[in-house]
């Protein structure tokens, strides 16, 4: 069975049971692979497919979902997605999307999110690139001895929603992404580090970068120290302030501001953070991980300025959240794969670049510490904006690193942190569907010896 008699056959069985419909269909091509010793150790190739299921009669909505394309087994699905409407709450919130999008003003390819050559690049050339990224991170110093299987991974996404409203709306994404993690050692000493990279081109993927990066960070750690006590003037690297602009990814959503849960409710058009502070998130960013036509619920993606020099402009609204607080869907409905319900989320949230330099910008750092690892932000929590963190990098000396750190809490609050925003740097880089440059901030407490 095929996308195209999936939906009639929900299209019939919604009609005949006089149903509102949404039909979701997934289809992800996926190939994993890692390497170890110079071979190849591990080897995924798989197919993920189905479909989910939405119907809606009077104020009630169920779901249910479908795994593979067999006909009987989307015949079950029907007949259970609709069993189940009697035993779900009533929610006149919820309803699917009736806006159409102009798929010709806006596809696949002026997004940047789609590569033609996915089954024209041979599986040999994909091998050989990994097995020479851990090659080069052994070769880059003698004191690596350890890299942990390097990855790669690409996924060929195909989606395609449909409901009663008219909407019939597909879309196809790819996505390649590299890993390598790589361990050091001198003398009793160890030390680690790794890098990333990701793409919607294979051939914008840099093996050998990554593989260089990820080595050097093991190797610019050893001899580390504990750092004094303290307040400091630190700078967050790229990665490690896309992980702390996480912490306050969940109070832009509506519905923890509704559930009063979130640092900003009630804070439109006042200034919360500094002046120096934008934050976006942009379903339309070319190339974005996040990036597509339309979202969870068949809305079009859009741009948001979710906080404009400090001051909190808009929340992040799906369907059911826009109508209740009386206004539009923001595209923010997300879901991962079919078996899910679409949830509001955001989809390529970032702080704008600023205009120094990123070597500008550590050169004006006279006394403090440049932070280039976090751990524990599992344990911050969103709803207070309360961290501690431990964290890794180096002490800062006249813009220069005078030695590496290690065994240091940074602790404080998340929106007093980014009050405290001294410069933003113009080095962006994205975590999936994070994105932040560097980010000079003043004033964090730092517990060390």
């Amino acid at each position: 069975m095929n996308f195209d008699k999936a939906v009639s056959m929900t299209q019939d069985f919604a009609n005949a049971k006089s149903l509102e419909y949404e039909i979701y269909l997934f289809d992800a091509k996926i190939l994993k692979m890692e390497a170890e010793d110079s071979k190849i150790s591990s080897y995924t190739d798989a197919v993920s497919n189905g479909f989910s299921l939405r119907f809606k009669k009077n104020n009630k909505i169920s779901f249910s979902y479908c795994s593979g394309l067999d006909e009987d087994k989307a015949a079950n699905s029907l007949n259970n997605c609709f069993s189940l409407i009697g035993l779900t709450e009533d929610n006149a919130d919820i309803a699917f999307s009736s806006a159409k999008i102009d798929e010709n003003n806006l596809n696949k390819n002026n997004l940047g999110i789609y590569s033609d050559n996915f089954f024209n690049i041979n599986i040999e050339d994909k091998k050989n690139n990994l097995i020479e990224m851990e090659e080069a991170a052994y070769s880059f110093d003698k004191r690596i001895y350890k890299v942990d299987k390097p990855s790669y991974s690409e996924v060929l996404i195909s989606k395609r929603l449909v409901n009663s409203y008219g909407i019939d709306m597909s879309s196809k994404k790819t996505h390649y992404e590299i890993f390598l993690s790589a361990a050091s050692k001198n003398n009793d000493e160890n030390a680690s580090g790794y890098d990333f990279d990701a793409s919607s081109e294979f051939n914008s993927l840099k093996f050998k970068k990554v593989a260089m990066n990820g080595a050097k960070k093991a190797i610019d750690q050893l001899g580390a120290r504990i750092a004094d006590s303290g307040k400091y003037r630190i700078l967050f690297d790229n990665i490690t302030s896309s992980e702390l602009l996480s912490i306050l990814k969940q109070s832009f959503y509506a519905s923890s501001v509704y559930k009063k849960k979130s640092l900003l409710e009630g804070k439109i058009d006042s200034k919360v953070f500094s002046e120096k502070l934008t934050i976006i998130d942009d379903g339309t960013l070319f190339g974005g991980y996040g990036t597509d036509i339309f979202d969870g619920e068949g809305t079009a993606m859009q741009k948001k300025i979710l906080c404009h020099n400090g001051v909190i402009k808009t929340y992040l609204y799906d369907i059911e959240y826009a109508n209740k607080f009386k206004t539009k869907s923001t595209g923010n409905s997300r879901r991962s794969s079919h078996k899910e319900p679409p949830e509001l989320g955001a989809v390529n949230f970032f702080i704008e670049t600023g205009k120094k330099s990123f070597i500008d910008t550590l050169n004006s750092i006279k006394d403090g510490l440049y932070i280039t690892e976090l751990m524990g932000l599992h344990m911050a929590k969103p709803y207070t904006g309360e961290f501690s963190l431990g964290a890794s990098g180096f002490y800062v000396k006249n813009g220069q690193f005078d030695f590496p750190v290690k065994g240091i809490v940074l602790s404080g609050n998340i929106i007093n942190l980014f009050n405290n925003i001294i410069e933003i740097a113009d080095d962006i880089r994205f975590m999936g569907n994070i994105g932040s440059p560097s980010i000079l901030i003043d004033d964090v407490q730092v517990s060390g010896k």
